[in-house]
């Protein structure tokens, strides 16, 4: 018997949806799980009848978070580590690669300036029932697609407590393991980077290899405190990497960030007085609120060529003070937005599409697929919840009623594993474009008002957001790409309104030609491009897609060409193609009423008019000479202007030769430059390996000493 193909992850339908038009019925694509009725089974957010207000206490707890040990995902690595990363990297990229942690790896190396206030404003809007951040304009979080694309972790792949199958394996597990204890120290009980690093780096062969990939997970994928130890639950997980076996890491990844986040969250609303340690990469959180809130984000890096797309934001510093309560202008999809030097992943496509998921798929697409299903995440020893379900607009999909979910709290890690794990083999999966940005439907809106004001409190929203329903969050606005947007820029449909007011009324075009294309309905087709269900004609793109400053220089001419009121010097040309646009009242499209101007030529002939112009004519047959004499002229006048365009072209080809050539020789010195500071980088890490081996001899002969002097004066006075 066969096994029953997966259920889709999605459904299509008619639905009445929520736009700056107001609510239109079109076809949408539904995440499920969703209800289509708000008496029926909707996962309600909780009330907030326990929190406290960040007041008076925030200073204090906010130089409490601040402390060198309340973090341990923002650690930066040394040089050895660095000296050490460029050694295995020449030797083992190639199963790096195949393991799916290369670009974790290299994500890794790059120091993101820890911001506790923004992290702890953040952090206050988290809910551990929902997995989500509250926001008054609707919920938000960090899914897989996040740690995905900014940390480089894989959502496929084997789990983190998969036991070692060979006996060669745990051979090499064992010895790695007998190192780290004869390496703990006395005073602490730990073991230090350093001497987890002097005990291998040089070694050479596959141990070296293994124990370089057990203090990158201690250090950045796994930091379970902020005090640099080696962790000895990593060590089964790097023998498997060390041998190209990819593990499902991001799963893990963000399950400790999820419960990490309900800690931070309790002790930002006070209900939690002791110590925040975390134990998960919460630099997440920093650089996921900066992707996502371009009005409080510092200004970004260009990223260098081949580096992941975590660089852009390093070593930044905010430019906010005070951004606990300006998340009001929030990015539902960054990712889809190619940037200098990166380009987005392969599953964000031009126009939607359906695809099969088989053996034959990209393994990209089925990433997706895990992305947008509602599981659990397993950690090591704990799982956490997942509802993507709940934020669909993130992956440019329709959003209804998050619907309940049915998974059982007591599943063991295996149990959750294999759920999340389950066989997506002969699914129909949809994929949105790029360009889509999704919406909600009329039901969603109406119970997020009622649900929102129950969970937070009458003050809260009036100090968060002056309307909790927020249109330029929940709707499809087409924004600019990478522009960062101060909190006292007012958005573009204020702008428009406030321009307008300057203009007569018969000038102004009409505000249902002036909103943005917001949907792009897909017919289901097996791996075929689907069908746009749009019939605006191709003037309402192009003014769907008009900047700021074009719609100033449109209305500016309109004004123009009003205040000259029809002068009679104006040409005949012009004033005979003079259209007018003027408001319309029709909410069933953009409609416009065209008033032409014609203008009726008035021919004098007198004998006075008709000897002027023989004079004119006169004038100029004596000016310009004959027909040849005249076309001779424009013949030399392009021939020289020929010249002047090739000689431009040589100068500019000599300039971009000299440009190149300047370019090459710099990179060339900053190549030998480079590689002289890793040759003496790697001399005084030599230097520094010998000192701690003569440390170590010394304080062995010491204790020789020591004891052949106590054992001299034993036989002394015996």
């Amino acid at each position: 018997m066969k096994n029953a193909l997966p259920s889709p992850l999605t459904e299509e339908r008619e639905e009445v949806m929520v736009s700056q038009k107001g609510h239109c019925l079109r076809k949408a694509n539904f995440l499920k799980p969703f209800s289509t009725s708000i008496d029926g089974s909707v996962t309600e957010l909780p009330r907030r009848d326990d929190q406290r207000r960040l007041s008076d206490s925030f200073s204090s707890q906010l130089n409490r978070l601040s402390s060198r040990d309340s973090f341990s995902g923002f650690w930066v690595p040394d040089r050895h580590f660095i000296y050490w990363l460029g050694k295995m990297e020449a030797l083992y990229e190639p199963i790096w690669q195949k393991a799916g942690i290369f670009e974790a790896i290299m994500a890794s190396t790059y120091k993101i300036t820890k911001n506790p206030t923004l992290i702890l404003s953040v952090a206050e809007k988290w809910c551990s029932d929902t997995k989500s951040f509250v926001f008054p304009w609707g919920e938000a979080t960090i899914t897989l697609e996040d740690v995905m694309v900014l940390l480089g972790f894989s959502v496929l792949g084997s789990p983190v407590f998969a036991p070692l199958e060979s006996s060669e394996m745990r051979d090499s597990a064992y010895k790695l393991e007998k190192i780290r204890v004869k390496n703990i120290g006395y005073d602490d009980w730990r073991v230090s980077q350093r001497s987890w690093t002097s005990s291998f780096m040089g070694r050479g062969g596959q141990m070296e290899h293994e124990a370089f990939l057990v203090l990158w997970l201690s250090l950045f994928v796994f930091p379970v405190s902020t005090r640099h130890s080696i962790s000895r639950q990593v060590i089964p997980m790097a023998v498997r990497l060390a041998r190209g076996e990819r593990i499902a890491l991001a799963p893990a990844v963000l399950a400790f960030l999820y419960k990490d986040l309900g800690q931070i969250c309790d002790f930002a609303r006070g209900t939690y007085a002791g110590k925040v340690n975390s134990k998960s990469l919460v630099k997440l959180v920093q650089v996921w609120t900066w992707e996502r809130f371009r009005n409080i984000r510092p200004e970004v890096r260009e990223i260098p060529q081949g580096e992941p797309r975590i660089a852009r934001w390093s070593n930044l510093q905010q430019r906010s003070k005070n951004v606990r309560w300006s998340f009001d202008d929030f990015d539902w999809r960054p990712y889809t937005k190619p940037l200098r030097n990166w380009n987005p992943l392969r599953f964000y496509l031009e126009e939607a599409m359906w695809v099969t998921v088989d053996e034959n798929l990209e393994d990209e697409f089925v990433s997706f697929a895990r992305c947008v299903r509602s599981s659990q995440l397993v950690g090591i020893g704990f799982v956490e919840d997942y509802y993507p379900n709940r934020v669909a607009m993130q992956f440019g999909l329709a959003q209804d009623l998050p619907g309940l979910i049915t998974l059982q709290k007591n599943f063991t890690e295996k149990e959750s594993w294999d759920d999340y794990s389950k066989s997506l083999d002969g699914l129909m999966l949809y994929m949105p474009s790029r360009l889509d940005r999704g919406s909600v439907t009329a039901r969603y809106q109406d119970w997020w008002l009622k649900s929102v004001s129950d969970s937070l409190r009458s003050e809260e929203m009036q100090e968060e957001s002056t309307e909790a329903f927020n249109a330029s969050n929940t709707f499809d606005v087409v924004d600019d790409d990478d522009i960062d947007v101060s909190p006292k820029v007012l958005p573009l449909s204020q702008v428009v309104q406030k321009l307008e007011e300057g203009f007569p009324a018969k000038c102004r075009r009409s505000r249902m030609r002036r909103l943005p294309k917001r949907y792009n309905i897909s017919e289901p087709v097996h791996m075929t491009r689907a069908h746009e269900d749009d019939n605006e004609s191709s003037m309402d793109e192009e003014d769907d897609y008009m900047t700021v400053s074009q719609l100033i220089r449109s209305r500016k001419k309109f004004s123009d060409v009003e205040n000259t009121g029809g002068d009679a010097s104006e040409s005949l040309r012009k004033r005979s193609r003079r259209y007018m646009v003027v408001d319309s009242d029709d909410d069933s499209g953009p409609c416009q009423k065209h008033a032409s101007i014609e203008v009726e030529r008035r021919s004098v002939e007198d004998d006075g008019t008709s000897k002027k112009t023989e004079i004119k004519r006169q004038i100029c047959d004596d000016v310009n000479g004959s027909n040849a004499e005249r076309k001779a002229m424009i013949d030399d006048a392009i021939k020289e202007a020929e010249s002047w365009l090739h000689e431009d072209r040589e100068m500019k080809k000599k300039c971009i030769e000299k440009f190149c050539s300047k370019a090459k020789k710099e990179e060339d010195v900053d190549k030998r430059l480079r590689e002289r500071k890793l040759a003496i980088e790697k001399i005084a890490f030599e230097l520094e390996t010998r000192i701690i081996k003569m440390e170590k001899s010394l304080a062995e002969t010491r204790k020789w000493k020591t004891r052949g002097n106590q054992t001299k004066h034993r036989f002394q006075l015996s």
